[in-house]
């Protein structure tokens, strides 16, 4: 199955379901209503867990002056990592009230940036996620297992069967 943000092409190949959860057209299937929710890109469905993705591309050959002085200004601040931590909780919340969690959880993004930036913002954005990896005696379950971020290299580097494609000359238009 692929998915597509903008110019950014993924192919989960093993996926036993998988959708573009950012919606914004009432007329789509998996258009989800609630516009004020901050939402991740996809959720991936595998057969022993389901994969929450969030896609950023700062590096796009495309991308303005402007909005990528604001993207760095955002990942300095600190901003950039609440508002990714923020897609993930409220998706969860989501998908949790469709009653669709029943496996394990993973949060992923792909940042198209240098890969010595993004470690501290794995680190930042697990920082405000629910305690990953912590035990409470009293959960059953943990809503992310973990949380890493990677760019397009890193992605395909770790995660053979999910290549990532720049695609170019193509509609801009999400699928």
């Amino acid at each position: 199955m692929k998915l597509r943000e903008r110019d950014i092409e993924i192919e989960f190949t093993d996926a036993i379901d998988a959708l573009v959860f950012d919606q914004m057209k009432a007329d789509q299937p998996n258009y989800h209503g609630i516009g004020e929710m901050h939402r991740v890109d996809f959720v991936v469905e595998f057969a022993e867990a389901i994969v929450f993705v969030e896609v950023k591309d700062p590096g796009n050959p495309k991308a303005q002056e402007k909005g990528l002085k604001k993207f760095q200004k955002e990942l300095n601040n600190g901003t950039l990592s609440a508002t990714f931590a923020s897609k993930f909780i409220d998706s969860f919340f989501y998908r949790w009230a469709e009653d669709r969690l029943s496996k394990t959880t993973h949060y992923l993004s792909l940042v198209t940036l240098e890969s010595e930036l993004l470690p501290n913002l794995s680190d930042e954005i697990a920082g405000k996620l629910s305690p990953c990896g912590k035990s409470s005696p009293r959960w059953q379950r943990h809503p992310v297992q973990n949380c890493q971020v990677f760019n397009i290299q890193t992605w395909n580097e770790n995660f053979p069967k999910w290549p990532v494609t720049r695609l170019t000359n193509t509609s801009t238009a999400g699928l």
